[in-house]
């Protein structure tokens, strides 16, 4: 079953980079294995590119011992995943807890509506001056400006787990926390609750798709931050379900500005950071199902 899950991880798709992922290989775990966990950035449920930049993971026993590690160049990678690995010490639910930047980026159009380029930097620190622009239309504009900020979470379960622990809030800038039982992914409705700040966010986007579906479900979250998606297990085999939101260029936490632009162009940039906060669940937390 692990190696299965393992070739499933590691096969790429050609997509563009969008949330990063901390996803156990296994979600459940004895006393005495070693938990791995590959760490990924991509979307559509797999990995497209080793994630770049600074990443930290935080890891919490059932007896709320931390284990932090922070990953630089020297941290294995496979495929387009890096690798990390701890031991199971004590019997019950792990916590894992991922942060991830790799700086920040500006999307300029060229020329609109529909022609444009990526430029590494944020908008107010670049030098417009200096960019080629040979090519470029006479309204080009600078679209948006974000700092890409990244929120990962999963669980690893074990004997005697305290389920309710991930039904808790763990202080993510932008969180996405489960409401119901973990271990009943996969048997109909699933309720979220997205906080930012520790708060509810509401007319936020949230997404649910599982691994081998294409299909995405979407819903907006309420007033409470709450959205419902059906994670009914098509079959009796394992299923995993990535759930994701982001800020986008929310104006709660981007503001519309004046940047440089085309001679022709009166628009404005959204400038500010972008939050993405993406959630591992499985089928997998009780041993033998």
């Amino acid at each position: 079953m692990i190696s299965i899950m393992l070739l499933m991880l590691l096969c790429p798709a050609a997509v563009s980079a969008h949330e990063t992922f901390a996803w156990p290989v296994s979600s459940w775990a004895e006393v005495g294995d070693v938990a791995i966990v590959p760490i990924g950035s991509g979307h559509n449920t797999t990995s497209t590119e080793i994630p770049a930049g600074v990443m930290y993971l935080k890891i919490t026993s059932p007896s709320g011992q931390v284990i932090n590690h922070t990953f630089d160049e020297k941290t294995d990678t496979s495929g387009y995943w890096k690798l990390y690995s701890f031991d199971v010490d004590e019997p019950g639910l792990y916590i894992l807890d991922l942060f991830h930047t790799e700086g920040a980026w500006t999307n300029i159009v060229t020329n609109p509506p529909a022609i444009s380029i990526w430029q590494a930097g944020y908008a107010p620190e670049i030098d417009f001056e200096s960019l080629n622009k040979t090519g470029w239309a006479d309204d080009w504009y600078v679209q948006r400006s974000y700092e890409k900020l990244c929120y990962a979470k999963a669980f690893v379960a074990g004997p005697n787990s305290d389920f309710s622990q991930a039904n808790k809030p763990i202080g993510e800038k932008l969180e996405i926390v489960p409401l119901d039982n973990i271990t009943t992914v996969g048997k109909g409705d699933f309720e979220f609750q997205v906080l930012f700040d520790g708060k509810p966010m509401d007319n936020l986007t949230a997404i649910a798709e599982r691994v081998g579906n294409d299909t995405k479900l979407t819903a907006v979250t309420d007033k409470e931050g709450k959205v419902k998606f059906d994670l009914t297990n098509p079959s009796a085999e394992f299923n995993q379900w990535v759930i994701t939101t982001d800020t986008g260029t929310d104006l709660r936490t981007n503001e519309l500005v004046d940047m440089p632009r085309g001679k022709n162009s009166n628009e404005k940039t959204y400038v500010g950071p972008k939050y993405i906060s993406t959630l591992i669940l499985t089928t997998q937390y009780l041993k033998g199902e």
